[in-house]
């Protein structure tokens, strides 16, 4: 059953127990968006009509994620809209947090020369190690389920963890698989097959689909975030990098004003983040749909915004 469209929460209201009860009661997926953290109640609060009844988006509150080169060193942050907060853990020489999920904020550490993903809970980092294989890269989080890549014996596999199992992730015939973006049981990623061919793939547990952006160069097509329905990524087009939206039937293009290239990266609803090159130096974005706004750690000489809860 489809709901009726709800009438917009005016900025400053207050939502009553009643109508925060009201909202979980009406579908499963606002259950889950609200008890995973996803959606936090503040200004700006709207409900839309959906194919699975209702969504919920809270257009005052985000927390975006990414990585921050100051002084030559790379540092993962989470940024609120106003403080960035570094992730960093203990002895890392080098971090990225790439995905973000609730409270839960994923990403790689170098220490002692070796590549290791980790959970951070806002307290505690967790290491993401698949047993047996010589590098770790935790990139992706809905949920429990982490993505991410490994290697084993001169071949890169994607996997999925749960918290307590590794699966493997392979594109048929590929050395290397990426998965960049988990929702729900898709997951979207690129391979590597001979050729060298670069495919951009959505799988869904059990099939792999190819996504190729309309008159991208050959290997043009890297696809990294996805939320429901909707798919972000990278085009290359002629030689110009350009950001993209895919909802599974239309592409949109996505450019940062006066950039030299811009790359989607990660999305959340209607708000898209990713990196755009500027005057040759590149700056973290926040797009939501019609405005772009600067996401720049203080004193970075780079900053990318990879991931956005």
């Amino acid at each position: 059953m489809i709901y009726p469209r709800l009438n917009r929460a005016r900025n400053g209201q207050r939502l009553s127990v009643e109508l925060v009860n009201g909202l979980i009661k009406r579908t499963e997926y606002a259950a889950d968006l609200l008890r995973q953290g996803k959606c936090v109640a503040g200004t700006n609060v709207s409900v839309a009509q959906r194919y699975d009844g209702t969504t919920i988006s809270g257009g005052g509150r985000f927390r975006i994620v990414g990585e921050a080169t100051v002084a030559g060193v790379n540092r993962g942050f989470v940024y609120d809209g106003s403080t960035f907060t570094d992730i960093i853990p203990l002895n890392s020489i080098s971090t990225s947090a790439s995905g973000i999920d609730g409270r839960n904020i994923v990403g790689t550490a170098n220490i002692g020369g070796l590549q290791r993903g980790f959970l951070y809970d806002g307290s505690a980092f967790t290491d993401i190690m698949f047993p047996g294989r010589s590098f770790t890269v935790a990139i992706g989080i809905d949920g429990i389920n982490i993505v991410g890549t490994s290697v084993i014996e001169f071949q890169q596999r994607g996997f999925l963890y749960n918290g307590l199992t590794f699966t493997d992730i392979i594109y048929p015939s590929a050395s290397i698989t990426i998965p960049l973006g988990i929702d729900g049981s898709n997951i979207v990623g690129t391979a590597s097959v001979p050729g060298p061919i670069e495919k951009s793939f959505i799988y869904n547990g059990t099939t792999f689909t190819d996504i190729v952006y309309p008159s991208a160069d050959a290997n043009g097509t890297i696809v990294s975030g996805i939320d429901d329905s909707n798919i972000v990524g990278t085009a290359i087009i002629g030689g110009v990098i350009s950001g993209f939206i895919y909802d599974g039937s239309n592409f949109a293009d996505i450019k940062y004003p006066g950039a030299s290239q811009t790359q989607a990266l990660g999305i959340n609803g209607i708000n898209i983040v990713g990196l755009a090159f500027v005057g040759g130096a590149s700056r973290g974005f926040l797009y939501d749909g019609s405005t772009f706004t600067d996401i720049i750690y203080p004193g970075a000489t780079s900053t990318i915004a990879l991931g956005i809860g």
